[in-house]
């Protein structure tokens, strides 16, 4: 068909537009009207990464830190050699003919190595105080299987705050800094009912993972003071390795359930316990926990206490406070005793400790 345009219709310009015109024409009511709406629908994954991801972004930058993109090329020197900073298998690293930068010759095994060239670069430019965070993959073979896996890293140094009047604001972040952020991410998500076990293997001088059962969540410690050496970075340096595949499954098996306020009071009790020095302060709460799950609310480490002339060699005091609360009663001075002596009992027969009277 062939359209002649008149000079008076200038806005006629294309087929939709001589259409329109014949519409207008022929009449609107004229036109008869489907009896079947047809939509496409696009289903997603529960829970949707990206909001997951925005919502994890926005609560570290809200905590003052910086999002840090890097390449997801790596160098094999970091691993491989006799000057190896962390040593890993040749056959677990996926290698890349990369003649552009041969010294960038495989794909990120670790998100570390990413942050920590992110803070020498900082370091040799006036600006040693970070707190980074960054999104990526990391990448391993297994015979012919490559894998490749979602991460969140976490990375902070330097000073903990800028100058202040306060005498007592903390000068500089160390580990307690970073598994606060950790924590308050993880509780930010709605990530709970974790077990928390202590680590002391490369690259981590020590170490803290959150898991559930074989399912690693993250993965934070200080990394190794002789591998900040390598790098020729000055200060500690603190670092978290969330597992972020992971963490969706944790996100979306959470259930979130609400509980009005009980209208009955708590009681706290305190126990001074002498432990061996070996023994952490996680596995007083996990015996806790199993012994009077029902009413226990809350397990607080309050003061530590070391003195060989008071306590023997090997022994630490932990002052532990417990917070007791029934939803459906009162409790009483009977229970809450016939409970603590429970705790009691139990602190002694699993962990070897002494009540301190």
């Amino acid at each position: 068909m062939t359209a002649v345009i008149p000079t008076n219709k200038p806005d006629v310009t294309r087929e939709a537009d001589v259409v329109e015109e014949i519409l207008r024409v022929h009449g609107l009511d004229a036109v008869p009207i489907p009896t079947q709406i047809r939509s496409s629908m696009e289903i997603q994954a529960r829970p949707n990464p990206d909001a997951v991801r925005n919502q994890a972004a926005d609560f570290l930058a809200a905590n003052g830190f910086n999002e840090a993109m890097s390449l997801a090329l790596s160098n094999s020197a970091y691993h491989l050699g006799e000057d190896a900073i962390w040593p890993i298998d040749k056959a677990q690293l996926v290698f890349i003919h990369n003649s552009a930068n041969q010294g960038l010759d495989c794909m990120r095994p670790t998100m570390l190595f990413s942050a920590l060239e992110s803070v020498q670069r900082n370091q040799n430019r006036q600006n040693a105080d970070l707190r980074l965070f960054e999104f990526g993959k990391t990448y391993s073979r297994s015979g012919e299987k490559l894998s490749e896996v979602a991460r969140l890293s976490l990375c902070i140094t330097g000073v903990h705050a800028t100058e202040s009047w306060h005498p007592g604001a903390k000068k500089r972040v160390d580990f307690y800094t970073l598994k606060a952020y950790v924590r308050n991410l993880l509780a930010r998500l709605g990530v709970s009912g974790f077990q928390e076990t202590a680590l002391q293997e490369t690259p981590y001088q020590y170490a803290l993972q959150y898991h559930r059962g074989t399912q690693e969540l993250v993965t934070f410690g200080s990394v190794l003071a002789a591998l900040l050496k390598k790098m020729d970075i000055k200060n500690p340096v603190f670092f978290a390795d969330f597992h972020f595949e992971n963490i969706l499954k944790a996100v979306g098996n959470n259930k979130i359930q609400f509980s009005e306020i009980s209208r009955f009071p708590a009681v706290r009790r305190d126990l001074a316990l002498v432990l061996d020095s070996t023994v952490p302060f996680s596995e007083v709460v996990a015996v806790a926990n199993k012994t009077a799950k029902k009413i226990l609310k809350e397990v607080n480490l309050f003061d530590v206490f070391e003195d060989t002339s008071k306590l023997g060699e090997g022994k630490k005091s932990y002052a532990v406070s417990f917070v007791f609360e029934d939803v459906e009663k009162t409790l009483q001075d009977k229970e809450i005793d016939a409970l603590t002596q429970q705790l009691q009992q139990a602190f002694e027969a699993r962990l070897g400790a002494v009540i301190r009277k």
